[in-house]
């Protein structure tokens, strides 16, 4: 395609989402699944259209750079004049070097999750770059090399970094579970399958040797989504407060739904360590009838090798109820135990409290109670792509707002099962 068809299918894209907006808007109703589909599929080709069209206009601008020059040359030829060569001992003046700083109305604003006020204003101002805000673009422009071909700008560290951190602190898919560099979509991993054996010989008798044997463990990255809607008018006293909210919903989002897939299952780990049968399972009537001596039988059923950092996994409803009752319920407990609260743990280890797992009120057969073992040895967590932004000009156009998207690849897997134990409604 060349540029003036290029155009014109950009054009012909753009009406096509905003008509689709229109209908739902119209008809009272939320965008349905089948047109969410249909807006991200003519976003994906949006965006590979606008690449070639920057592409393609590159090349015609350095074709036109190059004949100036050549024509330059010529000239220069023809006319043989002679440079001008500057005096020795004159040094071109040192050009000031330009610091970018936060307007003030903005610095006396604190934020709640970045290090300071200077890396959310910075974060703030890339998003609202990428939706137009022609202060925030100049700023960025400011502070980096411009636009990239995708009509972005390098997502700023401390952005990528905030977000991470507070997913890590939502969730414990991440902290727990083995981290995993993914050089390609699909990756395979040695798993140490065999170990080595002891033998007992004889004085001046032959050692019997042994070898360490590998299995393969293939991760597939999966694409994960948020999607967020983002005003196109931005003050600059709101930059930092308007960060804060995207990034913490972004990463509450993100966070849950890995914890999801590991303990329910999910796209990236089908059935989750709930319907996972190679994970010891000891059932229970129900919550309220669970006692101290199932929890002890899941605690032998995970194995108690040495090395293995055991924790219990469960949702704070079902620590701070059914099991705080049964720690309350012990004998030796005393006034003072009650008035200075209980550490969140079970008999003798730590308790991870999970909002993404079946709560108190779970009663249908097979729900997930309470997970004990090493995730660190039990589960693989693959990053194929980092935390990467774009935008939806055209979704909520109706409204003067932009659709701000962050997505990742990443990968989970089961690896060694028999080091966990699971408490289920039977």
């Amino acid at each position: 395609m060349d540029l003036k068809e290029i155009q014109a299918r950009l054009v012909e894209i753009a009406d096509v989402m905003a008509a689709i907006s229109k209908v739902a808007e119209t008809e009272g109703r939320e965008l349905t699944e089948e047109d969410n589909t249909q807006i991200l599929a003519l976003n994906e080709e949006f965006e590979g259209l606008t690449a070639q069209k920057t592409e393609l206009e590159a090349k015609n601008e350095a074709k036109l750079a190059r004949d100036a020059k050549i024509q330059k040359a010529l000239a220069k030829i023809v006319e043989s004049k002679n440079e001008i060569v500057a005096p020795a001992g004159v040094q071109p003046l040192a050009q000031e070097e330009e610091i970018v700083k936060i307007p003030a109305v903005a610095r006396s604003q604190k934020s709640k999750y970045f290090a300071s006020n200077e890396d959310a204003y910075f974060a703030g101002s890339y998003m609202a770059a990428l939706v137009g805000h022609k202060p925030s673009q100049e700023f960025m422009a400011a502070q980096s090399s411009g636009v990239d071909n995708k009509g972005g700008y390098t997502v700023p560290t401390p952005l990528a970094a905030e977000l991470i951190n507070l997913i890590e602190s939502y969730g414990v898919v991440r902290g727990a579970c083995r981290n995993i560099v993914m050089g390609a979509p699909t990756w395979d991993v040695p798993k140490l399958a065999g170990h080595s054996t002891i033998y007992y010989p004889s004085e001046a008798g032959t050692i019997t040797e042994s070898d360490l044997t590998f299995a393969q463990v293939q991760l597939v990255a999966q694409k994960m989504a948020g999607l967020v809607k983002m005003s196109t008018e931005i003050a600059e006293d709101s930059l930092i407060s308007m960060t804060d909210t995207i990034v913490n919903d972004l990463a509450w989002g993100m966070a849950k739904a890995e914890d999801e897939n590991l303990f329910v299952g999910g796209t990236l780990y089908t059935g989750g360590i709930e319907g996972d049968s190679d994970v010891a399972e000891q059932t229970v009537t129900s919550i309220a009838d669970m006692t101290l001596e199932d929890l002890t039988a899941t605690t032998v059923k995970a194995g108690q090798e040495r090395g293995l950092r055991h924790e219990w996994y469960m949702n704070p409803t079902v620590y701070h109820g059914a099991v705080r009752d049964l720690m309350n319920a012990a004998p030796g407990n005393t006034d003072g135990n009650y008035a200075a609260g209980m550490k969140p743990t079970l008999l003798g280890y730590p308790v991870n409290l999970v909002n993404a797992m079946p709560g108190a009120t779970s009663n249908t057969s097979g729900d997930l109670v309470a997970v004990f073992g090493d995730l660190g040895v039990s589960h693989y967590f693959g990053t194929r792509r980092g935390l990467e932004f774009r935008v939806l000009n055209e979704l909520f156009a109706v409204t003067d707002q932009v659709g701000v998207i962050c997505t990742q690849r990443v990968a989970m897997k089961s690896v060694n099962p028999e080091v966990l134990a699971k408490v289920t409604i039977a």
